[in-house]
């Protein structure tokens, strides 16, 4: 291993060749490595790095890039900016059918933070300061005009889960770097000083959820409502939009007691997705706003048991959906899904919420989200006593420890009254006492 400094500059002899030891104040100096053979190429990695004012200052940096060669831990990045790059990550992901709302979102944290301020500067050069600096930034009050249009809700500053949804984009696309081998290390792992600490959670700060006689009230509402099985589903087993969008009958267990997630449908507009991810996996055609897919995360690929009312449901919803059937006959697009057009077409997410929100609006209870059914659903387990491990695995988290987080405001009544129940084991053997009285 190898390398040596040289000074660039345009002089040259009489004879037009350069001038290999020019002593004139002019030009820069670089270093050349001899990295070994490219066992790709076969060709011998000589890169070069130039620039520096003087033959010292070269010397130094061609020493240290020796040092990382003897220690095994150099890497050629190609000269490869993170701009460049985070174009490639992004092309690969899309060539991987990873989701495209989370495509979407690392686009939107690209845009908006890491290419304008950092899509500049060479891999090798980033550093953990800079993305504290992109962070620490990212974290000061919104300030200036409003874009016009529809970008989204306007905020005021951005929260700690927010920032670090980017640190968590950027350090994904620099473990990408890292195991092409274009970086050693990579700047973007572990905890950022520069992320604020996010409060403690207010009171007035927690989400509404409905008491359970106000979900009894809502699905007595929609009784009558063709889709009423999938408000039933979402109340008594904690589904989310896109599981009960991509339900097929061939999911439910023969005897209806339980049902498996392996299917989910998801809203997308035509530029998240390729021409081949958008076609039906069913018809072949192209169904506007929907993307069939499997679940996220193998968690997300379980089995969930059915109550009696959301079985009874579903009996019901068979029947109408056969009769829909007969109707249409051979106009009939069958997708095996149990949720559906009344023609067999799939919903489309979006349009579940909607209606969602108009019966909620109609029947007058407070606006809930058809995504937090899952927050009752949950309740209602942990009323029951169901252990928050299988309310975890029924739910499709990660980790208990992800459901605690989650739900740790509705665990409060519970887990008080449980302490109470405990307390009786002791107190019921100490003898009965009057109450105090305070003297006027």
């Amino acid at each position: 291993m190898r390398g040596s400094v040289f000074k660039r500059c345009q002089c040259r002899t009489p004879d037009g060749k350069r001038v290999k030891s020019c002593r004139k104040p002019h030009g820069s100096w670089s270093f050349v490595v001899d990295a070994g053979i490219d066992p790709k190429t076969g060709k011998r990695k000589q890169p070069t790095r130039g620039g520096f004012k003087t033959k010292t200052e070269a010397e130094e940096a061609l020493t240290a890039e020796l040092a990382k060669l003897n220690a095994g831990t150099w890497t050629d990045d190609r000269r490869m900016t993170l701009g460049k790059w985070l174009d490639q990550w992004i092309e690969a992901l899309i060539a991987a059918k990873k989701s495209p709302n989370t495509i979407k979102n690392y686009r939107g944290h690209i845009r908006d933070a890491w290419r304008p301020q950092l899509g500049h500067k060479l891999l090798r050069d980033l550093r953990r300061s800079h993305i504290e600096d992109v962070l620490a930034d990212l974290a000061l009050p919104i300030e200036g005009e409003r874009p016009a249009g529809n970008v989204g809700r306007r905020i005021e500053q951005r929260t700690p889960a927010t920032i670090d949804g980017y640190r968590r984009t950027i350090r994904a696309a620099l473990s990408a770097a890292q195991r092409a081998g274009l970086i050693s290390l990579n700047p973007a792992v572990g905890r950022m000083d520069s992320i604020p600490v996010a409060d403690a959670i207010d009171e007035d700060d927690e989400p509404e959820v409905w008491q359970p006689e106000e979900t009894a009230r809502f699905l007595e509402y929609v009784f009558d409502d063709r889709l009423s099985a999938l408000y039933e589903l979402a109340a008594y087993a904690g589904l989310r939009r896109a599981e009960l969008c991509g339900l097929r009958w061939s999911d439910l267990d023969a005897d209806g007691a339980g049902l498996r997630v392996r299917q989910t449908i998801v809203s997308v507009t035509r530029t998240q997705v390729t021409p081949e991810q958008a076609k039906c996996p069913v018809c072949g055609e192209v169904h506007v706003g929907r993307l069939f897919k499997a679940p996220k995360s193998r968690k997300g690929r379980r089995w969930v048991p059915l109550a009696k009312p959301a079985q009874d449901a579903l009996a019901r919803h068979r029947e109408a959906q056969q009769e829909e059937r007969e109707f249409y006959g051979i106009d009939y697009r069958d997708h095996g899904l149990v949720f559906c057009r009344p023609d067999g077409i799939p919903l489309r997410p979006d349009r579940v919420t909607v209606e969602f929100e108009q019966h909620v609006a109609a029947c007058g209870l407070p606006p809930c989200p058809l995504h937090d059914t899952r927050h009752g659903a949950c309740s209602l387990m942990l009323a029951g006593g169901v252990p928050i491990e299988i309310v975890q695995m029924i739910l499709g988290h990660s980790t208990p420890e992800v459901t605690r987080r989650v739900y740790a405001h509705l665990m409060r009544s519970e887990t008080a009254a449980q302490i109470e129940q405990a307390a009786k084991l002791l107190t019921h053997h100490r003898p009965a006492r009057k109450a105090a009285v305070s003297n006027p």
